[in-house]
């Protein structure tokens, strides 16, 4: 949510802001709507997980979900699950969709002429790649906001496809874990469509983020 600089701003933030550019109006603060997120982060994950589950058992067939075993003797009947074919495809999606994400934000903020950093905000359990202290167009964010979403995507679809489960379901997890995790970017892309083309965007620090419209 955009927030109109006030004598409530934090002051740390806005005194490190860079005088406005000539021809644009004074910076406001851009916000992201942290409870909104998380909420479309979950719907995103449950849709995406539909979704990935259905083509997985278009491709493959349902015997692919088979993850248990069960034994019957008698009158006892064991069930056997085997979690590591589902944990460890998890975890491993986990890191590598977190860790490559940020790095496709980290190449093309370099493609126009920014060098990102990286980091994490435990409080927020969030990793970013952002660009502090320099002025960035609205148009190269667009870019830079959608590509995780559209590499990782146009990646991993093909994979969902090859004949050896533990790929596939790796891939069909880094597809849900990458598409939930989207949903910041997806809503800045709303935000930054909204805004005139000669938009200008600058970051104090991953908390204080400002807005300069054209007059």
């Amino acid at each position: 949510m955009a927030k109109k600089i006030s004598a409530n701003s934090d002051s740390v933030a806005t005194d490190q802001l860079p005088p406005t550019p000539e021809g644009y109006a004074e910076p406001y603060e851009f916000r992201y709507p942290m409870i909104a997120l998380l909420i479309g982060s979950g719907l995103l994950g449950l849709l995406s997980s539909v979704a990935v589950v259905a083509l997985l058992s278009l491709l493959h067939g349902p015997e692919l979900f088979t993850f248990y075993e069960v034994t019957v003797e008698g009158s006892a009947t064991t069930w056997t699950m085997d979690l590591t074919a589902i944990a460890v495809p998890f975890l491993v999606a986990l890191v590598v969709t977190t860790v490559v994400h940020e790095l496709i934000h980290g190449v093309v903020f370099r493609l126009y002429g920014h060098t990102a950093v990286y980091g994490a905000v435990p409080a927020m359990g969030a990793f970013y790649a952002a660009v502090f202290g320099e002025f960035q167009r609205r148009n190269d964010l667009l870019r830079v906001a959608l590509a995780p979403l559209v590499v990782i995507t146009a990646a991993c679809v093909p994979l969902l496809a090859v004949p050896i489960p533990i790929i596939a379901i790796t891939a069909g997890f880094v597809l849900i874990v990458n598409t939930a995790g989207a949903v910041g970017d997806i809503y800045a892309v709303f935000r930054f469509r909204r805004m005139p083309s000669e938009t200008l965007l600058y970051d104090v620090n991953i908390r204080h983020s400002y807005v300069y419209e054209p007059l």
